[in-house]
């Protein structure tokens, strides 16, 4: 259904619990508008959604590791800015999907 995000970005895994299986992690989501509003879903409908004009989710993310899956997560996300830098990154890094 996210079919608009068209780029995860500038990821930080800022705290890894082993014992617990959680995980705490940072990134951006960027949805470039434009084209990636259209979608088909696994059904075969097509669908629209997502906004018109570009802009990004800044995400904070809780998420458990389960028998080597991510399980629940909870996330809290933030519009921003379409592009916005996350402060901690030089600028090349903010753009690149490589987590850090």
């Amino acid at each position: 259904m996210f079919h608009y995000v068209t780029r995860i970005r500038d990821r930080r895994f800022v705290l890894v619990d082993p014992e617990r299986g959680l995980t705490f992690a940072f990134a951006f989501f960027d949805n470039a508008a434009g084209d990636a509003r259209f979608g088909t879903l696994a059904d075969g409908r097509k669908v629209v959604s997502g906004a018109s004009v570009p802009w990004t989710w800044q995400i904070v993310e809780v998420f458990r590791i389960e028998k080597g899956l991510i399980g629940p997560v909870e996330s809290v996300l933030h519009p921003v800015p379409y592009g916005m830098g996350s402060g901690w990154s030089t600028w090349q890094e903010a753009m690149s999907s490589e987590p850090h």
